[in-house]
């Protein structure tokens, strides 16, 4: 009995430059790359946010003082915090206290800025991981079952609803959800959250809306890449032919189809990812969540600035973060693009 092989079949062949000579090295160059720049693309990061932040004309002598502090009230505050020293110096001792992990203090309330986002940032984690999830399973389905009925009805209306939700306002989606689970059939709450440790069902219940608004843009951006990247390889001569030489669907659309076609997915992965996080104010402004996000527009509309260059910072830095993990999961999963990229 033979036994064809993938590439009898006309299967792409499993390639990988770690297995060649000279591969390896270069795979391990482009991964220290990613990881040495890291550390300079957080670098300006900091600067950026820093500067911009600096530059807005919220005065937080003024935001800790009150509106009625005199000018020699102000010019106190700012001498005894270090706010009328040049820009270099100021930033040279935020810099500092950023590598020691310190984010500075709120000049409104007496909690630091590292205790206020302590707070909020699990809460803004629990939201973004459901979201991604949401977004990730129902995309995945949706871009498949649209590439395999490509041109019939089916593809048809999944692409002009993920157009729609796409386009819509999240902050409208968002109304309208609570419109019509909250206030229409009742079966959600229109807002707050519940932490686990009140029940699972108070915490699913108060973070599975927010996380479907969330995640819809998402999932309608990641439907439809997924459904040209299948569709595209599933018009390839290599699976008309695995499929007449007696190979099951299944098994050549999870073996070879989805494993070329989901490397093109994964390299938007961190950019969507990055929108979610703005995408995540709106959220948890409509539904009244205490995340990261409510604390930003509170800070914002405060004037504390500690706590807007804090949660900016921590924002930015998740960002970067999830970028470099996504360079490195491309890499791992598509070893020939460290063949193509050239030290």
């Amino acid at each position: 009995m033979v036994t064809s092989t993938a590439t009898d079949l006309g299967l792409p062949a499993p390639s990988s430059p770690r297995s060649r000579p000279g591969g390896r090295r270069r795979y391990a160059r482009l991964v220290g790359r990613r990881l040495l720049l890291a550390p300079l693309i957080l670098l300006g990061v900091s600067f950026t946010v820093f500067v911009v932040i600096d530059l807005s004309p919220n005065d937080p002598a003024r935001a800790a003082l009150g509106v009625f502090a005199d000018a020699e009230q102000r010019e106190r505050f700012a001498a005894e915090n270090g706010l009328d020293d040049p820009l270099p110096v100021r930033y040279a001792r935020f810099l500092a206290d950023l590598v020691q992990l310190r984010l500075g203090e709120s000049v409104i309330r007496p909690e630091s800025v590292n205790d206020l986002i302590g707070m909020a940032l699990p809460i803004t984690v629990q939201l973004m991981v459901m979201a991604t999830v949401i977004a990730v399973a129902s995309s995945l389905v949706l871009g498949i079952v649209a590439a395999w009925f490509e041109g019939r009805p089916v593809d048809r209306v999944v692409s002009v609803v993920a157009a729609f939700f796409q386009a819509a306002p999240q902050f409208w989606i968002g109304l309208m959800f609570v419109q019509l689970f909250a206030v229409g059939l009742g079966v959600l709450p229109a807002g707050g959250y519940s932490p686990l440790s009140t029940g699972f069902s108070y915490w699913f219940s108060s973070l599975i809306g927010p996380a479907i608004v969330l995640a819809l843009p998402f999932a309608a951006a990641m439907t439809r890449v997924i459904r040209a990247s299948v569709a595209d390889e599933l018009a390839k001569d290599y699976v008309r032919t695995a499929i007449g030489a007696g190979l099951s669907t299944g098994t050549v659309l999870v073996g070879s189809v989805l494993r070329n076609a989901l490397i093109t997915p994964i390299t938007v992965v961190g950019v969507y990812i990055g929108a979610m996080m703005s995408g995540a104010i709106l959220v948890e402004t409509v539904f009244n969540i205490p995340g990261m996000g409510t604390l930003l527009v509170t800070g914002v509309r405060q004037g504390d600035l500690g706590i807007v260059r804090g949660v900016a910072i921590v924002g930015a830095v998740s960002f970067v973060v999830v970028n470099v993990i996504v360079d490195l999961l491309y890499l791992v999963l598509n070893p020939r693009g460290a063949e193509v990229t050239r030290s």
